[in-house]
């Protein structure tokens, strides 16, 4: 499926090697008890820049418009599983309830699978931005809100982040089947790694 964007990105393969030299030289390695891996190469669009953030998609993702003033980002993921989408939101300086909170929410909002164990929120840091994320696959509940999915997903997966630095926090709630949130798991990675406060 593809959806026309209102934005066509450029893409910048440049920014391949960018985000490889970063993966490799984090000031701090990821916490949590999964290990952190060595990004793939990942094909990145230009930077754009959105309420104080300067972030690039991944190439292969489409850029959406946004349906809510809430809202600063909207792309669709693509993948073998159909498509998901990802939002980007920021309430100002110090908003938005902040880490501790927002990982709470994003849980609440999937149902594991019997057995799953406990998903563990990883991190990491470079050039003075901390990014915090959590994966979670299981049932992706109906959002109340008008956020994708809008009925229950079944064998979905939420990957939730938030972006700390000056001027943040940004937050970023991405969804879809469970087979393309996997398929796009470094994609997703290496766009956070891309993420800058704008100058």
């Amino acid at each position: 499926m593809t959806i026309p964007t209102a934005n066509p990105l450029r893409r910048a393969p440049a920014l391949v090697l960018t985000l490889l030299l970063l993966g490799c030289g984090a000031d701090t390695p990821a916490e949590g008890g999964v290990s952190a891996q060595a990004p793939e190469a990942v094909e990145l669009s230009e930077p754009i820049s959105a309420s104080g953030l300067t972030i690039a998609l991944p190439a292969a993702w489409n850029r959406l418009e946004s349906r809510s003033a809430m809202r600063m980002l909207e792309a669709e993921i693509p993948g073998s599983g159909g498509p998901g989408e990802i939002s980007a939101y920021y309430f100002g300086p110090g908003g938005g309830g902040g880490l501790a909170a927002n990982i709470e929410r994003w849980k609440s909002q999937v149902v594991l699978q019997p057995g799953a164990p406990e998903p563990t929120t990883q991190s990491r840091e470079s050039g003075g931005v901390r990014r915090t994320w959590v994966e979670l696959e299981g049932t992706v509940k109906a959002s109340t809100i008008g956020s994708f999915p809008t009925t229950d997903l079944h064998d979905g997966a939420l990957f939730g982040a938030i972006i700390e630095a000056p001027g943040g926090p940004w937050y970023l709630r991405a969804v879809g089947p469970g087979a393309t949130m996997r398929e796009q798991r470094q994609a997703f990675l290496a766009m956070l790694d891309s993420a800058r406060p704008q100058n």
